[in-house]
C-alpha cells in the first residue's frame, strides 16, 4: 500500500491532518559518507552495531526492508545512523516491490516473496560493504542507464552473474577478507543462514 492510497482510505475528517515529516541529513547516506571521509575503527564498530539494531527493530514490527544496502542508511548530526528508503519494503498483507541489488540479494527464485532470511543475507552484504569499503561485485554497478529497458537488462545480467555462484561461493570468494576483518563471523553467518533472526546476529556481536 502506498502512502497516498493509505491517506485516501482514511475518513475525510482525518485527511487534512495527515502530514509527512521528511528529515534532511546533511551528511547524506552512509555509502557516500564512507567514500568521502576517513572512518575510525570506533565509529565503524558503532555503525556495525547500529545497522544490526535497525534490522532487529524493523523485523520486530514484521517489516521486511527488501533493499538493504549501505546507501539506505543516513548519517545524522551526531554521526548516528537512520535507516530509510522503505519504498520497496514488505509488511503483513503487502508484498515487497523488489528484491534489492544483485550484490545484496539472496540467490533464489526471485518470484518468491522477500523474507527475514533474505533480509539477513542482505544485512551480511551491507555489513561487508561497511568493513571492506566496497560492495560485493561492485564492478557490476559501473554502467548507468536512463531508459527502463536498459535498466532491466542490466539488473538481469547482474543477477545472472551473482546467481552463477551460491552463497557459499560468495563467502569463499571473500574468506580471506572475512578472516582478517573484525566480526567477519557475523557477516559469514548472515550469508550462510546461521542466524534465524537479526537478534541472534546482534547477540553474537554484543558477546564478542
Amino acid at each position: 500500500m502506498t502512502l497516498l492510497a493509505f491517506i485516501h482510505g482514511l475518513p475525510s475528517v482525518y485527511r487534512e491532518s495527515v502530514t509527512v515529516d521528511i528529515k534532511f541529513y546533511r551528511h547524506g547516506d552512509l555509502a557516500t559518507y564512507c567514500q568521502s571521509s576517513s572512518i575510525s575503527s570506533e565509529l565503524q564498530s558503532k555503525w556495525f552495531q547500529q545497522i544490526l539494531e535497525a534490522i532487529v527493530v524493523i523485523h520486530s514490527f514484521s517489516v521486511i526492508h527488501s533493499d538493504l544496502a549501505l546507501r539506505q542508511f543516513f548519517v545524522d548530526d551526531n554521526l548516528n545512523l537512520r535507516l530509510g528508503d522503505f519504498n520497496s519494503s514488505q509488511c503483513a498483507g503487502h508484498p515487497g516491490l523488489r528484491c534489492g541489488r544483485a550484490s545484496h540479494c539472496l540467490p533464489r527464485g526471485y518470484e518468491l516473496p522477500n523474507t527475514e532470511f533474505s533480509d539477513l543475507f542482505a544485512l551480511g552484504s551491507t555489513l561487508y560493504e561497511l568493513v571492506a569499503g566496497k560492495a560485493l561485485y561492485s564492478e557490476l554497478n559501473v554502467a548507468e542507464y536512463d531508459d527502463r529497458e536498459s535498466i532491466m537488462a542490466q539488473i538481469k545480467r547482474q543477477h545472472e552473474v551473482v546467481d552463477s555462484r551460491s552463497k557459499n561461493d560468495i563467502d569463499g570468494r571473500n574468506s580471506q577478507i572475512l578472516q582478517a576483518i573484525k566480526h567477519g563471523d557475523i557477516i559469514s553467518g548472515c550469508w550462510r543462514g546461521r542466524f534465524a533472526t537479526a537478534t541472534e546476529a546482534l547477540g553474537l556481536y554484543l558477546r564478542s
